[in-house]
């Protein structure tokens, strides 16, 4: 089965158990529980026992923790202003060269496997910039008001809801700049820990796997050369009378295959002859129809209840953990209304003067140049045609 089709079709067990669960025990009983569960697709669970467990962490980190996550923060800030700025420039000067910068819509801008791991990646960064934002509220005597687990949809993370009022009227401006920075400072801490297991992840995996030493093929398409032939778990050794170490190698093999060549595709269970298609987006490039991943064999033992789907599922979460944490941590911090970078910024310019006017004067075009550039990145993007990757 499809690894895509399984994965949501767990998820919509998931909430048809959630929708039995809440109908046997009464929405309304859960709901004096803290739980809410009474609308399809949504489930909510409050819960004193987080509270009590932010603020008695929360007071357990120095302040000067939180402070450089201000610091971090305003860092944050001038570079993601910059990374958007310079990219929208290149729309007009470089258009090859801008990046696309593509809202993540689950099943429209993303699909297949790749929407899967963001899910995952999402809830990790949801949970360490909720909880982060409690950690620091409580550091600075910001009551919690709730704080629990929620779901929605395919989307899975937490919140964390601080006192409103204690925040605006009864905290410093350096306070709040410390509960606002936390979120952001968290995700970038994390994502580096991510990264770190990435830099080092085949020295992690050669634990229980050996070295890479074929391409492994997880997915084939239809009415291509490759569907007459193999089938999904086929392990490709050698392309003619070149050696497949990893996947890697077939890409570089088939950006010099013209198309209607005739290829022998050594696997591990023998050998087949094709004839290379026509590449839909390069007519006169070589087309196989396959799509694969490293090749990792499973030593002795570990083989009994690890296969080589399971190391490239691991590396491709691990590697979307990080993309998502950076990307919402560098994107919260733009001086935007609703993001914490907006909060971070007048906040800290109310250090410098007490008017509310002349802050107001020196956010709004700030605002407005900011909110310009990421919609009219977006849009350049759409127009052009640049996704995701």
């Amino acid at each position: 089965m499809d690894s895509t089709v399984l994965a949501f079709g767990l998820i919509g067990l998931f909430w048809l158990i959630i929708y039995a669960l809440a109908q046997y025990f009464g929405v309304e009983r859960l709901k004096e529980r803290g739980i809410e569960a009474g609308t399809p697709f949504f489930f909510m669970w409050r819960t004193e026992r987080l509270n009590a467990f932010l603020t008695r962490m929360g007071k357990k980190f120095p302040l000067v923790f939180f402070n450089i996550g201000i610091v971090v923060g305003f860092g944050g800030m001038i570079f993601a202003l910059f990374m958007f700025g310079e990219n929208l420039i290149k729309f007009f000067t470089q258009p090859a060269e801008a990046g696309g910068v593509v809202p993540i819509i689950p099943g429209v801008t993303i699909t297949g496997l790749p929407l899967l791991y963001m899910l995952i990646g999402l809830a990790v960064a949801i949970l360490t910039h909720e909880f982060a934002h409690g950690l620091a509220a409580s550091r600075d005597n910001i009551g919690i008001k709730s704080a629990g687990l929620l779901g929605f949809l395919v989307l899975f993370g937490a919140f964390v809801e601080p006192d409103e009022e204690a925040f605006k009227n009864n905290t410093t401006p350096q306070g709040r700049m410390r509960m606002l920075a936390a979120g952001s400072f968290s995700n970038i801490a994390w994502s580096f820990i991510f990264l770190a297991i990435l830099m080092n992840f085949a020295t992690i995996a050669s634990i229980a796997y050996y070295p890479p030493s074929g391409a492994y093929i997880y997915q084939i398409s239809e009415g291509s050369p490759a569907a007459e032939t193999l089938q999904v778990g086929d392990v490709i050794i050698g392309l003619n009378d070149t050696v497949i170490a990893n996947w890697s190698a077939v890409s570089v093999f088939m950006a010099d295959a013209p198309a209607g060549a005739q290829l022998t595709i050594h696997t591990l269970d023998g050998n087949h002859t094709i004839i290379l298609a026509a590449n839909e987006l390069n007519t006169s490039k070589g087309y196989i129809g396959v799509f694969g991943a490293d090749y990792w064999e499973p030593k002795p033992g570990w083989d009994l209840f690890l296969d080589p789907m399971f190391i490239f599922h691991s590396q491709q979460i691990i590697l979307w953990c990080y993309i998502i944490l950076i990307s919402l941590a560098v994107f919260n911090l733009l001086p935007i209304p609703l993001l914490d970078g907006d909060g971070l910024l007048s906040n800290g310019l109310s250090l410098l003067t007490s008017d509310e006017k002349k802050i107001k004067i020196v956010m709004y075009p700030i605002r407005i140049a900011a909110f310009l550039i990421v919609i009219l990145s977006i849009i350049l993007s759409l127009i052009m045609g640049k996704g995701i990757f």
